[in-house]
């Protein structure tokens, strides 16, 4: 048996001093994880490979556990066309031991997310998503496992932006009141306190061993630090490891004092299987980690299974639309989201085609830059190509918006330029300009959702609506998908947007139907068209 490894030196990392609750196994105890694999069924190493390496680590030990840290089921057309569903059948067939709700977990909705934790068969966990009418968690905080007399419990920790970075929906009720939280306030203070209680009642119940399973990431600078796993680590005591997600880091391990000084191990395996996770707590009770970079099988039953899955929907995926001579650009996760921080052919090309699927009824067309998830390599161009740049399931609607709510919403979007933002829009019908050397006037809560903008001098400038300039006191009617419009996503806030034309087409068929209307993609999409402009000293304009 073979495995590429992929070990830094300080990484395989037993610990200076031994946990201070150990009581040690009478084997080893292996517990490989995944997180984020964003249905990535077949890419890398695959859950056929995940599968055929967890069988032989029972070779060597019968306590081996399989633990997920969320961002399973949403991400590439498999999740798309199921719901996720497809997903949990996957994880199903893989007996996953323990799983956390990612952010994307919570993309079908809350009734979605309720048939996940019922059909999958382990379960979630979480010490932190809680029923605010009931004051109740949703789920158990943690899952005690016992391996010969030594048990361990893993608790659940999601990540607060699941607020932003999903449905809002899924946590309001019919008036917009919050029924959902995932126990956030900006000092990070009641999230610790969540943590702790669940981690003491482990201890209390008998756990020799707590390993917590976030959904929380780490030092990505879109990420408010208080919600962030080495963060809390440091103010938290009686845990031993963190299996985390979210951020997509490659982490076999990054040691972090917790707050009686012992060295808690954080770990990540990026995305996407492109790295199975491994934690071994010894006979000594002493913890190494370590990431599998490649296997040398597969599980036959699991690819058998997946093959199965495929063929549900394999034709819709390979209908053909049309031809592209050259790339229309998004970005990859891990090198960069071109879009999250600049205009792109691609966003100019996906706007567009909401403007066509909105038959006239609208003149301005929005996208916000994390709802775009692929970028369309040159070549032929199927289904599929259509549902990887849009694989949520989101829906476009249109709404009448008043300019000076394009004015603000196009300021939030700005808000965090140069950094990565899912929330910057782009648009077609309107162009603007970004000056990010000023200081960004916009205010967000504690769960970092858009407020409103001071009276400070403004980043966006020069807003005009084909060809003209924006008018604050005019009504808009805009095209964009419902996540944005009508449900918070990324923390937008369009609350004075008034319906006028529900979901009626996903933005998936929207840019299907758009690429079939060209025997080829038009050169004039070969690059950005300059509807989003940045730099220093802009004219000034609507938006100063």
């Amino acid at each position: 048996m073979k495995f590429k490894k992929r070990i830094a030196f300080f990484l395989l990392s037993a610990f200076l001093c031994a946990p201070a609750f150990a009581g040690t196994p009478d084997k080893n105890i292996v517990i490989i994880y995944t997180n984020d694999v964003h249905c990535a069924v077949e890419e890398n190493i695959g859950y056929a490979g995940l599968a055929f390496y967890r069988n032989e680590m029972k070779k060597q030990t019968p306590y081996v556990t399989l633990v997920d840290a969320g961002d399973a089921v949403q991400g590439a057309p498999i999740g798309t066309i199921s719901n996720g569903r497809y997903i949990i059948e996957i994880m199903n067939a893989m007996s996953y031991d323990v799983a956390v709700p990612g952010n994307h977990e919570f993309d079908f909705g809350m009734g979605q997310i309720e048939d996940f934790a019922k059909t999958l068969k382990c379960g979630y966990v979480s010490c932190n998503f809680r029923d605010t009418v009931k004051d109740q968690l949703v789920f158990e905080p943690y899952k005690m496992i016992a391996y010969g007399d030594t048990r361990v419990a893993f608790v659940g920790v999601c990540t607060p932006m699941s607020i932003t970075s999903s449905s809002l929906l899924s946590f309001v009720d019919d008036q917009g009141n919050f029924i959902y939280d995932f126990d956030s306030d900006s000092k990070g203070e009641k999230l610790c306190a969540s943590i702790q209680r669940a981690v003491d009642n482990a201890r209390k119940e008998g756990a020799d061993f707590v390993i917590l399973v976030a959904h929380l990431g780490g030092y990505k600078k879109n990420i408010p630090q208080v919600w962030t796993s080495p963060y809390l680590v440091q103010r938290l005591r009686g845990i031993d490891a963190v299996i985390d997600g979210h951020s997509h880091e490659v982490l076999p391990s990054l040691n972090v004092r917790d707050l009686d000084g012992r060295e808690i191990p954080v770990m990540q395996t990026g995305t996407k299987l492109k790295h199975i996770g491994q934690l071994t707590i010894d006979t000594e009770g002493k913890i190494t980690t370590e990431l599998i970079d490649s296997v040398s099988g597969q599980d036959e039953k699991i690819a058998a299974f997946i093959r199965g899955i495929e063929a549900r929907y394999e034709e819709k995926q390979k209908t053909r639309l049309g031809h592209a001579d050259f790339d229309l650009l998004a970005g990859e996760k891990g090198i960069g989201w071109h879009h999250r921080n600049a205009e792109t052919n691609l966003c100019n090309f996906v706007t567009d085609a909401f403007l066509e699927a909105s038959e006239g009824k609208a003149e301005i067309a929005l996208v916000n830059a994390g709802g775009v998830q692929a970028t369309l390599k040159a070549g032929e161009l199927i289904y599929n190509d259509a549902l990887r740049v849009f694989p949520f399931g989101n829906t476009l609607c249109i709404c009448d918006v008043p300019g000076q709510t394009l004015l603000d919403e196009l300021e939030f979007g700005a808000s965090l330029m140069p950094e990565e933002f899912g929330g910057l829009l782009h648009t077609a019908g309107l162009s603007y300009t970004i000056d990010a050397t000023i200081p960004t006037p916009v205010q967000v809560d504690d769960k970092k959702r858009f407020v409103g903008v001071s009276d400070a001098p403004r980043r966006v400038r020069n807003v005009m609506i084909n060809g003209k300039p924006l008018d604050p006191d005019r009504i808009y009617s805009v095209i964009s998908v419902s996540f944005v419009l009508l449900n918070g996503g990324d923390g937008h806030r369009f609350e004075k947007a008034r319906l006028t034309r529900p979901d009626f087409i996903t933005a998936a068929d929207a840019l299907a139907l758009y690429i079939k209307k060209f025997p080829a993609i038009p050169k004039v999409y070969r690059t950005p068209q300059g509807r989003l402009l940045t730099g220093p000293g802009l004219a000034d304009a609507p938006g100063e």
